[in-house]
């Protein structure tokens, strides 16, 4: 499945992401791979909120970084470089936030995803409705998405028990 995803996003990139100018939303592109990745050591023993079940040809490490370093930063190329430029952000948003969040009802159902320690799809959801504003918001100001991110973070982590 994971690879059927990547396969459909880079099919997806090439064809509506703006490749000609990629190095503009690459800095986000690592702005969320790193963040996952983050959240990857700190759950990687024992806290995981949600996690992705290995298949027959890939490992969970090997899932994790698909997810970390294609699919994400797939996404917020595809989300950033067709982003408009005025008056229907609020849609544009909502469309992204509820298109991922069908995806991931519907793949829980195959338990390729599984939620954890109080984690569950509508946790995910108030979730995506952070990322996708955090991610344009790192695209315009990293100087306030980067301590604004931290803070969210830690707030996940006291919500959590993790601290």
């Amino acid at each position: 499945m994971n690879i059927g995803i990547v396969i459909l996003l880079a099919l997806l990139a090439l064809w509506k992401a703006d490749w000609k100018n990629w190095g503009k939303y690459y800095p986000t592109m690592l702005y969320i791979a790193l963040a996952a990745s983050v959240y990857e050591i700190i759950a990687y023993e024992k806290f995981h909120l949600w996690d992705f079940k290995e298949s027959i040809i890939l490992t969970k490490v090997m899932v994790h970084f698909i997810h970390n370093l294609l699919i994400n930063p797939l996404v917020v190329l595809l989300f950033l470089s067709n982003y408009p430029s005025s008056g229907s952000e609020i849609i544009y948003n909502a469309k992204w936030v509820l298109g991922f969040w069908i995806v991931e009802c519907l793949v829980s159902t195959t338990d390729a995803i599984t939620y954890h320690n109080g984690w569950n799809l509508g946790w995910s959801l108030l979730f995506l409705i952070v990322m996708f504003p955090m991610v344009r918001l790192h695209h315009l100001n990293k100087s306030l998405a980067l301590p604004l991110s931290i803070g969210i973070s830690l707030l996940l982590l006291l919500l959590f028990d993790y601290i």
